[in-house]
């Protein structure tokens, strides 16, 4: 869903040093779900998303807000998952839910008890609205859900649809033999160019920032933008990740899950937070970090590279 995709986009908070003594740690929670629409009974998973200061530790999580509510329950609570960079630290954490009574809820505020400096200090989540439907409630009226059945008499439903289907495919399928035979001879001299290379593209590309001025700019959200911009693209045509329409933290367990060096995934994760937190929280980098993750991300390259060629073989 369009929700899921996007929610780690709303996580990235700007973290303010206001002196140094004296100052506050920043710190905020979120609250999302991939559906603010649900069936009764169902259930789904609430992402709770704390952003804070690197010195401030978590010390608990008050549900009783949410489990006071009659028909609401929670279930399979998740440990705490850390990803830290220069400025920040961000927890996650994956609780199920479940509501049992339909309605129109808003949806309980959160509190959470913290440390920072030796002071306990004390926040609260933002409400959000829920609709909790009946289980006789058609299909069109709620949110897509991976765990509702519809029972369809699809050949009675869909008759006319899957003919109009067909003749379409006949169509196409003659298109295509027609447009192949008379543009046989344009289809060999695409064949025979050659491709590009991603890892030139992308070290051409971190060359003409290192060689420009984006770096060392007041304004440090270009230069973040263009430089996740090539890892993303390198990640995408090198290693077939969908990283142009991946979060942050989806690119980075999508390379655990390819066996890729821990050196390549901690750069990656260091130059994509910090890279979201520009972008997305006003945050502000340094200039010898900006210069820095230049260098990184070129030898994030070769290694990436050198992982492919050893790959490569072996599958042989």
């Amino acid at each position: 869903m369009l929700i899921n995709k996007l929610r780690f986009c709303w996580i990235f908070l700007v973290l303010v040093i206001t002196g140094s003594t004296g100052a506050f740690g920043q710190i905020q929670m979120e609250i999302t779900a991939d559906t603010n629409r649900m069936i009764v009974g169902d259930q789904q998973k609430l992402i709770f998303t704390i952003t804070c200061d690197p010195e401030i530790s978590i010390n608990k999580l008050d549900l009783d807000s949410i489990t006071a509510v009659e028909g609401f329950e929670l279930s399979e609570e998740q440990n705490w998952v850390e990803n830290t960079t220069p400025m920040s630290k961000i927890l996650t954490k994956d609780i199920t839910f479940t509501a049992f009574n339909p309605g129109e809820y808003n949806f309980p505020e959160v509190t959470y008890h913290y440390s920072y400096k030796g002071n306990n200090k004390s926040g609260k989540s933002k409400s959000w609205k829920l609709t909790v439907f009946p289980l006789n409630t058609s299909e069109e009226d709620i949110a897509p859900n991976k765990d509702i059945i519809v029972e369809v008499y699809f050949l009675d439903k869909y008759k006319w649809v899957i003919i109009g289907l067909g003749v379409l495919a006949i169509i196409g399928i003659a298109a295509y033999f027609i447009r192949k035979k008379l543009n046989n001879k344009h289809n060999l001299e695409f064949l025979n160019k050659p491709k590009v290379d991603p890892a030139l593209t992308a070290k051409t590309a971190l060359e003409k920032l290192r060689t420009g001025d984006l770096w060392k700019s007041d304004d440090h959200k270009p230069f973040q933008t263009a430089l996740s911009g090539i890892l993303r693209r390198y990640l995408a045509d090198a290693h077939s990740i969908r990283a142009m329409n991946m979060t942050s933290h989806e690119i980075v367990q999508r390379m655990g899950r390819a066996r890729m060096p821990e050196s390549m995934i901690d750069v990656a994760n260091k130059a994509l937070n910090i890279a979201d937190l520009v972008k997305f929280a006003n945050a502000q980098s340094r200039n010898e970090i900006n210069y820095s993750f230049i260098g990184k991300v070129e030898n994030l390259v070769d290694e990436a590279e050198l992982f492919q060629s050893l790959k490569d073989k072996s599958d042989l």
